[in-house]
């Protein structure tokens, strides 16, 4: 019997906030319709510094008993979407899924630099859990690198500062953001759910597009110097206030992606969210989602930057 042949892999790269990501995938398959929010970011050739790279398998995922020890977390970025697992050198992502033929697992080393993906290309929502995987991988291994993933609605103000707006689903982001572009010239969106905000070498704080960006079709491969994060309350007044050292600190950590079981890179983002928050503005805005909402938070961060609190 002739032995199957093994899919020939094709390398593609992309590179997100200054950081390269190289996928290995058949060559068969037409990434870019399978990866459509990742287009903007491809590069045609590598440069030798991948800070990870993914590998796909045309494979059925390994059964329950190969995943390895339970370390499940629901986060605000992922929600309940994932099951974590503990190999002896080794995590595997599993996309919770209750159809068992229709599931993808990744398996990757503890510091997210190597991943193999399992799954089947002809899976109608291959495209949305490759990216979802890759999400993981990136946020994971951009910790490394002083680069944090995080939730929220982005606007940048004069295509030269950038302001993310933080909250749980339905606080109302999104919204706030659209007040922004309605009511303060010369603001477009940068992402509408998971930018990327990173310590820059030379000690400032930028904050990247990428391409995820939840329901709203935003993937700009576009930075911005990072004014201040403002997290929002919706309230019966608006009232911004500002927030610094620990206070701002313990604003923004609920909003990073990191697995807090893995010490070492969660220890890394804490660090790096140390300097972030000593180098950016960190408001509360207790809000209504009114325009005067939008004009408070502008002029608090670029008018009244003295000011520890501004009422309506």
């Amino acid at each position: 019997m002739e032995a199957e042949k093994k899919p020939i892999l094709t390398n593609h790269y992309y590179e997100i906030a200054g950081l390269q990501l190289e996928l290995r995938f058949p060559s068969t398959l037409n990434l870019d319709n399978v990866l459509s929010s990742f287009v903007g970011f491809r590069k045609d050739r590598g440069d030798g510094t991948s800070v990870a790279v993914v590998t796909f398998k045309e494979e059925e995922v390994p059964s329950e008993e190969e995943w390895g020890a339970l370390r499940s977390d629901i986060s605000l970025v992922w929600g309940d979407n994932f099951r974590f697992y503990e190999q002896e050198g080794a995590f595997v992502t599993l996309i919770k899924h209750n159809v068992k033929d229709k599931q993808w697992m990744m398996k990757s080393t503890k510091d997210f630099r190597e991943s193999v993906l399992y799954g089947k290309s002809e899976d109608p929502r291959m495209g949305e859990f490759v990216s979802w995987l890759l999400m993981v991988v990136f946020g994971q291994v951009g910790l490394q690198h002083q680069l944090i993933l995080i939730h929220a609605s982005v606007i940048a103000y004069k295509n030269k500062q950038g302001v993310a707006f933080l909250g749980k689903s339905g606080t109302g982001k999104s919204t706030h953001s659209r007040l922004w572009l309605q009511h303060i010239p010369n603001t477009e969106l940068l992402n509408d759910d998971n930018p990327v905000v990173r310590l820059e070498e030379d000690g400032k704080v930028m904050i990247y597009g990428t391409p995820w960006s939840g329901k709203t079709p935003c993937y700009k491969d576009k930075r911005v110097e990072l004014k201040g994060f403002v997290r929002l309350e919706q309230a019966p007044l608006n009232r911004f206030t500002r927030k610094k050292g620990m206070e701002g600190l313990i604003a923004v950590l609920p909003s990073c992606t990191a697995l807090r079981w893995n010490k070492d890179l969660f220890n890394a983002m804490t660090d790096t969210l140390s300097q972030l928050v000593d180098r950016v503005n960190v408001g509360h805005l207790e809000c209504l989602p009114d325009a005067d909402a939008a004009k408070m938070s502008h002029k608090a961060l670029f008018y009244e930057k003295n000011s520890d609190e501004v009422v309506a």
